[in-house]
């Protein structure tokens, strides 16, 4: 006679019952939790500023000046864009020491500042140490 036995069922981890506690805790952390809320105590208003005095620059400084509508102004006299490697290399013959700040208005084009920007390298010069200031226009 034979007598068969039961195949013992091995006892694993409960997984269902586990995901289930998980998913409340994970319910109560979001209801629970504070989001962050911009909180001003007080209004304050600021004061700006739209010129500051200052000393007067030396010579061996050019501005180059970036409008809003794409025109260029180098040392106080307006250039044409094709034109511009041409008077950047006559300048920089003339005095070597010069250094050149460029200025570009608040609604200039980034197109036509990064257009300026090859121009300056193309005339051999080194963007990283040509500082660019951008004009805010007075509100």
């Amino acid at each position: 006679m034979r007598i068969y036995k039961k195949a013992s069922v091995t006892q694993g981890i409960p997984i269902v019952p586990m995901l289930d506690i998980l998913t409340i805790l994970l319910i109560f952390f979001i209801v629970h939790t504070e989001f962050k809320r911009q909180v001003n105590v007080l209004q304050l208003t600021l004061p700006q500023t739209h010129h500051l005095a200052g000393e007067r620059g030396d010579n061996t400084q050019v501005l180059l000046e970036v409008a809003a509508n794409g025109e260029l102004a180098l040392a106080g006299r307006r250039i044409p864009r094709n034109e511009l490697r041409e008077a950047l290399l006559q300048i920089l013959r003339q005095a070597p020491q010069t250094r050149l700040q460029v200025a570009a208005a608040d609604a200039a084009s980034l197109a036509s500042l990064m257009d300026v920007l090859d121009t300056l390298t193309a005339a051999g010069l080194r963007v990283e140490q040509v500082p660019v200031r951008i004009d805010y226009s007075a509100e």
